[in-house]
């Protein structure tokens, strides 16, 4: 009997690690298109790191399963590991302030993140993914949007105009940025 469920749980595990895989594979090519999956708003849903993450781990444990070795394990784990730390570290090092707004017409959605420098994305109508649109570059990581530093103009059809401050010492709306949405 134990051997039998041996057999199933490897087939589990190959299952496990074809699915992250694949699933791991489509998140990067949106990320690289500069589509972010999420579920819900970004200030409080599940965000495209920790889903990418979950999948890492997933990959991980079902590769650690499948192979015998226990140094390729070590290097699976190590690689894993990694992966998940490198690009989850400097969120963890730096607050991340949201700012969302809407368009006149309150048909769009878009939200600034802001790490010291801001990121707009356009969110989806389905709020499962957000689009990216452009970054915002700022001083010594300040955060305009979460001051309440920026004016929005909005233009037919479908422009945007972002007035922000840089510097929190500059008394004007002194760079501006337009998009097309």
């Amino acid at each position: 009997m134990e051997k039998k469920n041996k057999k199933e749980f490897y087939k589990v595990a190959i299952s496990a690690l074809l699915a992250s895989s694949v699933l791991l594979f489509t998140l990067l090519i949106l990320h690289t298109n500069g589509v972010l999956i999420q579920i819900g708003k970004p200030s409080n849903g599940i965000s495209h790191q920790v889903l990418s993450n979950s999948l890492l781990i997933v990959a991980t444990v079902s590769l650690v399963y499948i192979v015998n070795d226990r140094v390729i394990k070590g290097v699976f784990i190590a690689v894993g590991a990694l992966l998940i730390l490198v690009p989850t570290i400097p969120s963890l090092l730096t607050d991340t302030e949201y700012v969302e707004f809407s368009s006149p017409d309150n048909n769009e959605e878009f939200v600034v993140m802001e790490r010291g420098y801001g990121t707009l994305y356009q969110l989806s109508d389905s709020g499962l993914y957000m689009t990216y649109l452009t970054d915002f570059d700022t001083d010594d990581g300040y955060k305009p949007f979460s001051e309440g530093a920026y004016e929005l103009e909005w233009r037919e059809p479908d422009q945007l105009i972002i007035r922000y401050k840089f510097d929190y010492m500059s008394g004007s709306l002194d760079k501006e940025v337009s998009i097309d949405y």
